[in-house]
């Protein structure tokens, strides 16, 4: 079975064929031998990683060389190929009689290997995807606590525009950090509603605090869906930028601002989920819950999302 690690490992051998074709083989003097074709020493571990990733398969090659041939003189075609026919291309260009006619040499020639593994490597980033798109509910943790206590690289602070602390998880995260997060919150110049800034996480565990300030609930007619889901998708990325692998979120925007939580926590955990189907770089992401309702809203978002 084909895997994106196994994918890695093939890739790993793409700059090989990015040289001069001249440096990868040369013809014996002796023309006449059964194998005048010796290949430099790269180009034989990367047969060696092809046979132990899965790459060479058994299938009857010999009639299928006239098809292989086309995709030779017309490389346009790997463009819609998909892995089953990579698998039968690169069977035939490495199996063991390839010396017999310096058939792989004709190949590097041509630069026909290295566009097999441009291909290779669009494949990989459509795997990938797949990958992160399946996993993400591993990544998704559901927490009732305090996020000030939370023991991930940051945490998100539901803030107001002027950074400068309030209420509920904006005043607990100020109370928790310590002064020096209000004199940090000073140097940002307040935030726009959807917008995010970073600070340090000062006398947290976190390392990090993002604050983003989420929208007042005026009845759902004032774009307040929208602005929710850009806290959650400016907070990631800004994690992003600064290598946070770990991140927890509050339930943005569902306490004084009134957001309906049923309503938040479904864009929470959707944009989320989006995310992380995207973006491999953010191991896990926890929303942390204060109370059991809230705790279950999430439960269920997440439920629902893995189902559908």
């Amino acid at each position: 079975m084909i895997t994106v690690d196994g994918l890695n490992r093939v890739l790993s051998h793409l700059p090989v064929f990015e040289r001069q074709p001249s440096e990868l083989y040369q013809v014996h003097v002796e023309v006449a031998t059964l194998e005048p074709y010796i290949y430099a020493t790269e180009v034989e571990q990367f047969i060696k990683t092809l046979y132990q990733e899965g790459f060479v398969t058994q299938f009857d090659w010999t009639n299928w060389q006239q098809e292989a041939e086309e995709f030779v003189n017309h490389p346009e075609c790997l463009q819609t190929a998909q892995m089953e026919t990579i698998q039968k291309l690169l069977t035939t260009h490495v199996r063991a009689e390839r010396f017999c006619s310096g058939h792989l040499a004709h190949v590097i020639q041509t630069g026909h290997i290295l566009a097999i593994l441009n291909r290779l490597a669009e494949l990989r980033s459509g795997m990938a995807r797949e990958v992160m798109a399946a996993d993400w509910k591993q990544r998704v943790e559901i927490v009732q606590g305090d996020i000030t206590r939370q023991d991930t690289d940051a945490i998100v602070n539901a803030a107001n525009e002027s950074l400068l602390g309030g209420g509920g998880v904006d005043g607990a995260i100020h109370r928790a950090a310590g002064l020096q997060l209000l004199e940090g919150c000073r140097k940002l110049g307040g935030c726009q509603t959807g917008q995010s800034k970073i600070t340090q996480g000062y006398n947290l565990l976190a390392k990090w605090i993002i604050h983003t300030v989420g929208p007042v609930w005026s009845g759902g007619q004032h774009h307040e869906d929208e602005l929710l889901a850009k806290c959650y998708r400016s907070s990631l990325a800004l994690a992003v930028q600064n290598s946070v692998r770990t991140i927890a979120f509050p339930a943005i925007s569902t306490g004084v601002y009134g957001f309906p939580l049923d309503r938040a926590t479904q864009i929470a955990v959707t944009e989320v989920k989006n995310f992380l189907a995207q973006n491999s770089s953010i191991e896990q992401v926890k929303f942390i819950c204060f109370g059991e309702a809230a705790y279950q809203c999430y439960l269920d978002a997440k439920r629902n999302l893995m189902n559908s």
